[in-house]
């Protein structure tokens, strides 16, 4: 059964809710990516950019991305840059396995 719960928001937590507004993937309830962060924080297996990156990268249309890279922190988009490196290199690597 779904319950209910009320918050008491800061003006600095507001501004944060916000911004996961903004970046959550078209579909996912607000509900759903408040849950989603805070178990990969509790799990501590991830930062809580990471687990929001994943589920940009993984559910998110090209609309989605152009939204975060023009509105994430220089801090943040310095973390996009290095984790689409990542990513690019393995492609490249997967794309030579298939090319042999």
């Amino acid at each position: 059964m779904t319950e209910i719960v009320c918050l008491s928001v800061t003006p600095e937590a507001y501004k944060i809710f916000q911004e996961l507004k903004r970046v959550k993937p078209e579909g996912t309830s607000f509900s759903k990516s408040i849950k989603l962060i805070v178990e990969e924080y509790l799990k501590g297996n991830q930062t809580v950019f990471e687990c929001a990156f994943e589920n940009i990268l993984l559910s998110s249309n090209v609309e989605v991305w152009k939204k975060l890279i023009n509105t994430v922190s220089v801090e943040d988009f310095k973390k996009i840059q290095l984790k689409t490196a990542e990513i690019n290199n393995l492609i490249d690597k997967r794309v030579e396995k298939c090319l042999k």
